[in-house]
C-alpha cells in the first residue's frame, strides 16, 4: 500500500476586500487546499475587524485586517490576492510591495492585464515582470472582461481550419464590474488569431446599454465584441459566432454576477500561477484555467526529496 502523504494548504493572503476581495475570500474558504492566513485593508471601517466580519463568512477567523502590507515580509504565505482600490500609484506600490516580499500575486488589475498600445502600461508591465522575475515569484494580471467573456472564442476556434470572422456577445443584467476593457480584450482575441487590426471602433450606447468593438483588417470587419446589459435578464448569456471553415457557433446560458464569475476565475487561477515560471502574465499567456476541487499540491520537503532518492538507488 502506498503511504499517505500530507497535503500542504496554500496559504492565501488577502489584499483589497470590497465586494470582489470579500466574493474571493468567501470562495477560498470554501475550497479545500486553500487556507486564509492574512488580510490587508486600509478602508475606513475595514482595517481593525475579523475577517470573517469583513467578508461574511458567518463565523471569526481571527484573521485581523492589516490597514497596510508593512507586515507583509512576515506573514507566512503562498500567494496574495490584490483586488486594487483607489488611485493607480497607491495601486502600484501595494503591487510592488507584495512582489517585494517574495509572494506570488492573482490580482484583477486592468491595465496590466492588457497594457497594449499605451506606453505607460507598458512600461508598468515591464516593471512588475523584472521585479516579479527577480524576487522569483509569479504574478497574473487579470480584467473582468476575462471572467465575462472567458477564452471560449479561442478553444472554439481550434476546430476551424480557418476563420474569417468572429463575433464575441455577452447578454446580462447591468453589471457590478464597471465599464470592461472591450477594446483591449478584443485585440488580444485578434492578436492570439493572428490578426493585424488596422481600425478598432468602440461605442457606448448607454441608453441602450450596449457596449460594442467593431475591428477591421484590410477593409472588412473581422471581429465584434459587445457586451449588451439588459436589466430583465436573469440568467448571463455568451454567444459566439465563427464564420470560417467550418461555421461554428456556440451558446452558454447560466452563470452567477461579475464578482462570482470574477472570484471564481481568480481562485481556479491560483494552481497555474504557483507552477508557472517567476514573472508577470496575462491569462493568454498561461495554460487554460479550470476548476478544481483539492490542489493535491505536496510541500515542499527537502528531506521527502532525499527519502526518494535513497528509494531510487
Amino acid at each position: 500500500m502506498d503511504e499517505t502523504i500530507d497535503v500542504q494548504d496554500v496559504k492565501v493572503v488577502h489584499f483589497g476586500l470590497g465586494s470582489l476581495g470579500a466574493a474571493i475570500a468567501r470562495l477560498v474558504a470554501d475550497r479545500e487546499g486553500l487556507v486564509s492566513v492574512a488580510a490587508i485593508d486600509g478602508t475606513a471601517g475595514r482595517a481593525g475587524l475579523d475577517l470573517g466580519d469583513i467578508t461574511g463568512l458567518g463565523e471569526s477567523t481571527g484573521i485581523v485586517v492589516e490597514a497596510s502590507p508593512s507586515g507583509l515580509g512576515d506573514v507566512e504565505a503562498d500567494i496574495v490576492v490584490y483586488i486594487p482600490e483607489g488611485d493607480p500609484d497607491t495601486a502600484v506600490e501595494h503591487l510592488e510591495a507584495c512582489l517585494e516580499s517574495g509572494l506570488n500575486v492573482v490580482t484583477v488589475y486592468p491595465t496590466l492585464a492588457y497594457p497594449l498600445d499605451d506606453d505607460e502600461d507598458e512600461d508598468l508591465a515591464s516593471s512588475i515582470d523584472t521585479l516579479a522575475t527577480e524576487a522569483e515569484v509569479t504574478a497574473l494580471a487579470l480584467d473582468p472582461s476575462d471572467a465575462l467573456l472567458g477564452t471560449f472564442a479561442l478553444t472554439l476556434s481550434s476546430l476551424a481550419a480557418s476563420v474569417e470572422r468572429i463575433v464575441v456577445r455577452r447578454i446580462a443584467a447591468p453589471s457590478s464590474a464597471g465599464r470592461l476593457s472591450l477594446a483591449d480584450w478584443a485585440t488580444m482575441l485578434a492578436e492570439s488569431l493572428g490578426w493585424a487590426l488596422d481600425d478598432l471602433d468602440e461605442s457606448d450606447e448607454g441608453a441602450q446599454g450596449i457596449h460594442r468593438v467593431t475591428g477591421s483588417m484590410n477593409g472588412s470587419e473581422v471581429i465584434v465584441v459587445e457586451v449588451i446589459a439588459e436589466a430583465s435578464r436573469a440568467t448571463p448569456r455568451v454567444e459566439i459566432e465563427l464564420e470560417g471553415t467550418p461555421p461554428l457557433r456556440l451558446t452558454l446560458d447560466g452563470g452567477g454576477s461579475a464578482d462570482q464569475a470574477v472570484a471564481a476565475l481568480v481562485v481556479n487561477a491560483i494552481p497555474r500561477v504557483l507552477t508557472s515560471e517567476p514573472g508577470l502574465y496575462t491569462l493568454g499567456e498561461l495554460p487554460p484555467i479550470h476548476c478544481w476541487a483539492s490542489l493535491g499540491l505536496l510541500p515542499a520537503d527537502e528531506d521527502l526529496d532525499e527519502d526518494e532518492d535513497e528509494d531510487d538507488l
